[in-house]
């Protein structure tokens, strides 16, 4: 193994870090997003600020991270995964284990890829309906959205 290999360990640590990162950092504009979509042509926010300002008065500084403990939690295992059948997949198609082959790397993450959606698709139809709850007034029913 040269030095400039990571040990499947740190692979793991480094993309669960990473994943929580980024989904603490850009869930609020996910949560915005999900509820601007699912709108069905009722005026509740005007825009992305309008939506993050209204979520945040009326459900708090934690309410733009509704739905985000799915991620939170899957982020790690999801990244593990992928990191895994990653270097699983270039193991079987490098010839060498050393030659770099464009077609073949791109299989590979192909194929990570594919492993990887099998955690993805049912963690983001969980944390739509978790973003989305807010917005159909589940969590509110007396709160008037125009004001």
């Amino acid at each position: 193994m040269s030095k400039q290999d990571l040990s499947v360990t740190a692979k793991l640590i480094n993309g669960g870090v990473a994943g929580l990162l980024g989904v603490t950092c850009v869930f609020p504009i996910d949560l915005a997003k999900t509820r601007l979509q699912n709108q069905h042509g009722k005026d509740i926010y005007k825009g992305m600020i309008d939506c993050l300002m209204k979520t945040a008065r009326v459900e708090g500084f934690l309410g733009m991270y509704r739905g985000a403990a799915v991620n939170l939690t899957l982020v790690t295992p999801e990244k593990a995964i992928k990191l895994a059948a990653n270097d699983f997949f270039r193991q079987l198609l490098m010839e060498d284990g050393m030659q770099r082959n464009l077609k073949m790397e791109m299989l590979a993450g192909c194929g990570a890829g594919m492993c990887q959606v099998v955690v993805t698709c049912p963690m983001e139809m969980l944390k739509i309906q978790l973003q989305d709850a807010g917005r159909l007034g589940e969590a509110y029913p007396n709160f008037t959205w125009n004001q």
